[in-house]
């Protein structure tokens, strides 16, 4: 009678413990421009092997994934829309951006969870006949007690993309102004 109680209480436990993790839903705050020189075209690619955001390392070669609920090009352009301006298609600044890693490892034992976070981004500016390119990337390490609520994973990654979208928004290299060259 005991290890029927037992298991009537711990089934459940084990349930949600052991349940596929629903999309995570990633939302940036735009970046703020500080420079006059507009974008004129924005190009965004996702390059990843994989279309998962968020993996949960288990034992023994197994894993669960999650994706976004909007695929991360969009999150990405939507928070760079500042950055552009309605000028001609083929004209004036081009940005080239590929999203090259964006993943949450996630590593959960009974009494605590540890959460690794990692972007990188690859920006080419061209305008004319100049280019230059450069990597942007952000690593983010937490733990915790128990499992980590998907608020909690899905606050942590966009703190971190923001950052890193930051970054690319005030490089001045990025600009290729019309007066200077690289």
């Amino acid at each position: 009678m005991l290890r029927l109680i037992l298991v009537l209480i711990l089934a459940p436990i084990l349930a949600a413990c052991s349940s596929q993790p629903d999309p995570l839903i990633i939302s940036t705050t735009p970046v703020n421009d500080t420079f006059s020189i507009k974008v004129n075209e924005l190009d965004v690619i996702d390059t990843r092997t994989h279309s998962y955001l968020y993996r949960h390392k288990k034992g023994d070669d197994k894993a669960t994934f999650a994706p976004t609920q909007q695929p991360l090009t969009d999150i990405v352009k939507e928070s760079l829309k500042p950055l552009t301006a309605n000028a001609p298609k083929g004209q004036g600044l081009k940005w080239y951006v590929s999203i090259e890693k964006a993943l949450i490892d996630a590593k959960v034992s009974a009494f605590k969870y540890e959460l690794e976070h990692h972007v990188r981004i690859r920006v080419e500016a061209v305008r004319d006949n100049r280019r230059y390119s450069n990597f942007y990337t952000g690593k983010a390490q937490s733990s915790g007690a128990l499992k980590p609520a998907q608020a909690t994973i899905e606050r942590q990654f966009r703190d971190l993309l923001n950052n890193v979208l930051n970054d690319i928004a005030n490089d001045p290299k990025l600009r290729l102004s019309e007066r200077e060259v690289y």
